[in-house]
């Protein structure tokens, strides 16, 4: 006769030896009837609004230059920045621009509008940035999706930009960039 824990040793065995051969039969031996895990991946939507949070040491920085320019398939948008970190950013398609701390809309030409805000880290302190005293509209004849960029504000660490689109919304990515510290927007042309 087995004692108390030579029996519980043997229930253990048996049990375990059990649910391994449950879980290993496929009913008839047919593997087709065997549950097998499927991956899928969500395809990226190139329209959606893209966010980036900032560096640490995104503090107190300041728009100094917006420039326009394009490559054989895109636009290219850049916001420069003082300072040595990333800033972060938050994009998106817009129908109605209005320009951040107000209710009144914003006079953007274009087909469709971008909002770009871009946004230093936290700072509990005024970060003392000079403002950006550049042109409030930039242009540049050469681009084919791009009309304009419009500076529309800089409040609270957010700086507020919108881009003008000559057609219908199209795929854009962001890149952030340092030496000098920048974020580069591409619109494609198609």
């Amino acid at each position: 006769m087995l004692g108390r824990s030579a029996r519980m040793a043997v229930l253990t065995a048996v049990s375990l030896v059990a649910v391994g051969s449950v879980a290993g039969c496929g009913g008839s031996g047919d593997s087709a009837n065997q549950k097998v895990p499927v991956s899928t991946t969500v395809p990226v939507d190139e329209f959606a609004a893209r966010n980036q949070t900032p560096q640490p040491g995104a503090v107190g920085i300041g728009l100094t230059r917006i420039t326009l320019g394009h490559t054989n398939t895109a636009d290219q948008v850049t916001f420069e920045f003082t300072g040595s970190a990333v800033p972060g950013w938050s994009v998106h398609y817009v129908n109605q621009p209005v320009q951040n701390g107000t209710r009144t809309p914003f006079a953007v030409t274009g087909q469709s509008v971008i909002e770009v805000l871009i946004r230093e880290a936290a700072n509990p302190f005024t970060s003392g940035a000079a403002p950006y005293s550049g042109p409030p509209t930039v242009t540049d004849p050469s681009t084919t999706t791009v009309g304009e960029v419009r500076y529309a504000s800089q409040l609270r660490g957010v700086t507020q930009a919108f881009i003008g689109l000559q057609t219908p919304q199209r795929k854009f990515r962001l890149t952030g960039l340092t030496n000098p510290t920048r974020v580069v927007l591409e619109v494609d042309h198609r």
